[in-house]
């Protein structure tokens, strides 16, 4: 087991989470001051720690797909939960992947604010081909103790970061400072960044980000599919600790009552023409029309390890622009890879000039709004194929 010295207790936990974390929130203005939140003295194995910073990661309807398993005494490996895998929307599990880059880098980025580096190795055993998952880890991590390592400045946003899926304010457009930052944020080997701003090409978009929400829920599969990640009350969310409630959605008062009560069960949420996918529609259709930005993570040959990356640049732009006091969230269905997407997807490529080769990774919006609660994670112990050796 790894020593305990210079653990960090800077993890998120939901609502009925421990008294460490929210003394990190309280203090938050402080530690944004200084850019990092101070190490301290904790009683627990440091993967634990850790682990409660990275599933705080993004993945698609939260699905949270992680397993890992303690290796040796400082050492983790990641795989893909595929009990946890989207067939109907995301059939060559392109966005899994890139989850699983989200993880890996807000690892890391815990690691190093402990007072440790984390040794990344990506797919130990080989990488896979796109398109499979064969059950051979991710990455293999180890933890090396590093007095010379660097607190980051993003650590103290691990548990602010939120998609804000409610339209975003009209009266504000982001500063050239602040695209400016999420550009240096996006940095990667392999991974291109495109920011839209110009206001024909985001009402271009607008439009097709609303028609690829019409095609999502067109399909009664795909509609049970993100039913089964849809909590439909405050029960169950508490319950499942996974996917996205009301609340995460923007809908609050009278109007999360009558749904709770009245509207909303997954029978109906599965109907093509029903009232959740009705509201779906006119929701992506407000949400892009409200975007001061758009932004684009573009790859090239979309091999696996293209997308852990993509991921980890990912993540790291939404932490910055949480820092900045941006709203972000991801608009995925456009890049869908099924064949009734790949018009719209074709139309997208031809207004943004994207090359063919490239790869059109990450689609989200930009903007300004207040925070939607939380989206909430489950126990760090669920995670773990074996438990951590007494």
């Amino acid at each position: 087991m790894i020593p305990s010295r210079i653990l960090s207790r800077r993890h998120f936990l939901i609502a009925a989470a421990s008294s460490a974390a929210v003394v990190a929130l309280g203090r938050h203005s402080e530690l944004h001051k200084r850019g990092y939140a101070k190490v301290v003295p904790a009683a627990e194995d440091l993967r634990l720690t850790l682990l409660r910073s990275a599933i705080r990661a993004p993945s698609p309807h939260n699905a949270q797909p992680w397993i890992v398993e303690l290796t040796g005494g400082n050492g983790m490996r990641l795989f893909v939960d595929r009990s946890r895998l989207l067939p109907f929307t995301d059939p060559s599990a392109r966005q899994i992947h890139i989850g699983q880059g989200c993880f890996l880098e807000l690892l890391e980025i815990a690691a190093r604010s402990s007072g440790y580096r984390a040794e990344i190795t990506y797919f130990p055993e080989g990488e896979y081909a796109n398109g499979t998952i064969d059950g051979r880890p991710v990455a293999a991590i180890t933890l090396h103790a590093d007095q010379a390592s660097m607190p980051d400045a993003l650590f103290a946003e691990i548990p602010r970061r939120v998609s804000i899926k409610i339209p975003y304010r009209q009266d504000r457009i982001l500063s050239p400072a602040d695209a400016k930052a999420l550009k240096a944020a996006s940095h990667s080997e392999c991974i291109q960044w495109r920011m839209i701003q110009d206001k024909s090409l985001l009402q271009s978009l607008a439009g097709i980000c609303k028609e690829a929400m019409a095609i999502e829920v067109s399909s009664r599969d795909r509609n049970r599919e993100t039913a089964q990640w849809f909590r439909f009350s405050d029960h169950e969310l508490a319950d499942k600790r996974d996917g996205i409630g009301l609340a995460q959605s923007g809908v609050h008062g009278v109007r999360k009552w009558l749904a709770e009560a009245l509207l909303l069960n997954r029978d109906r949420a599965a109907d093509p023409h029903g009232f959740f996918t009705r509201g779906a529609i006119t929701l992506a259709g407000e949400q892009a029309a409200t975007a001061s930005a758009f932004a684009l993570l573009i790859g090239g040959a979309n091999t696996r390890m293209e997308q852990l990356l993509t991921g980890r640049a990912y993540a790291r732009v939404h932490l910055t622009a949480t820092r900045l006091g941006l709203a972000m969230q991801p608009l995925s269905q456009l890049l869908e890879e099924y064949a009734e997407m790949a018009g719209a997807r074709q139309r997208m490529r031809e207004i943004l000039d994207v090359p063919k080769g490239q790869t059109m990774q990450m689609l989200f919006r930009l903007g300004y709004a207040k925070p939607t609660p939380l989206s909430p994670r489950r126990e760090v112990r669920s995670l773990l194929r074996q438990t951590v050796a007494s």
